[in-house]
């Protein structure tokens, strides 16, 4: 009985079937996705950051390198649901199923988490301009952040309906009417490779 390393099989944490009906996944693709995650999984069946970026890599395209890797460190920190710097497969596969089959109100909630860089449940001037100027700068070569202070000027102009100088999720589900280009954030990242659905 020598060492001999092996792949440890997944821990029965919460029966497939059980997230087969919490998510939009099929049984079959759940299963898939766990020995995709088992792959890449710590001993507790958890992943870290880096290893989350390098599991949804060749799942995610962008513009630029840089961009790829900024949206996935804000998918990792929306998924992280316990803020526990890792997560586990439950965390994975809700997270998953929101940013590849989610409803649009779904979706929506997911890119309002994205902006919400402090997690507290609203989103600031500051967090917006954050992650806009990052995003744009991997993208024009020329510097955009009056521009994008504006445009999060006017945003906070509009929306804020209680003044409080951040954006609830009700307020920015309106911006979403307004401003349909900061919702579909998500949609600028996801390719969908139909294999083995």
């Amino acid at each position: 009985m020598g060492n001999v390393a092996s792949i440890q099989p997944a821990p029965p944490s919460r029966d497939d079937a059980e997230l087969k009906d919490e998510t939009h996944f099929t049984l079959n693709e759940i299963k898939r996705l766990k020995k995709e995650f088992q792959k890449q999984a710590n001993p507790d069946f958890t992943i870290t950051k880096e290893q989350f970026k390098n599991t949804l890599t060749k799942h995610v395209h962008c513009w630029s390198i840089g961009a790829q890797y900024l949206f996935l460190e804000r998918l990792f920190d929306a998924f992280d649901t316990d803020r526990s710097k890792s997560i586990d497969f439950r965390e994975f596969i809700q997270g998953l199923s929101v940013f590849m089959k989610g409803s649009a109100e779904e979706k929506m909630e997911l890119s309002f988490k994205l902006y919400d860089i402090d997690h507290s449940g609203s989103i600031e001037p500051k967090e917006l301009i954050n992650i806009m100027g990052k995003m744009y700068s991997e993208f024009y070569h020329e510097d955009q952040t009056q521009k994008i202070r504006i445009a999060v000027e006017q945003i906070f102009s509009d929306l804020d309906i209680n003044g409080d100088g951040s954006l609830s999720l009700h307020e920015y589900k309106l911006m979403a009417l307004k401003e349909p280009m900061l919702i579909d954030f998500l949609e600028q990242f996801l390719i969908i490779s139909h294999e083995d659905n």
